[in-house]
């Protein structure tokens, strides 16, 4: 895992703010969408989050929370 993916990290998000996350690994922006995936298969996860909080982001691709962090990684 190189980048963003290796490692879980915190982002603040806002009240009736829509997040894009990459699934696929190949955004440059990540862990935002930014298009890389078109012919991959993959989708984004969108999210619409209700409440401003921090979250916990992981692209270990073992979260069963994807793309929030549930500590699986911690298992690899």
């Amino acid at each position: 895992m190189s980048g963003w993916q290796g490692t879980p990290f915190k982002v603040e998000v806002k009240s009736g703010e829509v997040k894009a996350f990459c699934m696929c690994g190949l955004s440059k922006s990540g862990p935002f969408c930014d298009g890389s995936h078109k012919g991959s298969g993959e989708k984004p996860e969108v999210i619409k989050f209700d409440a401003d909080r921090s979250i916990m982001v992981c692209g270990c691709r073992q979260s069963k929370r994807r793309p929030l962090c549930d500590g699986s990684h911690n298992s690899l």
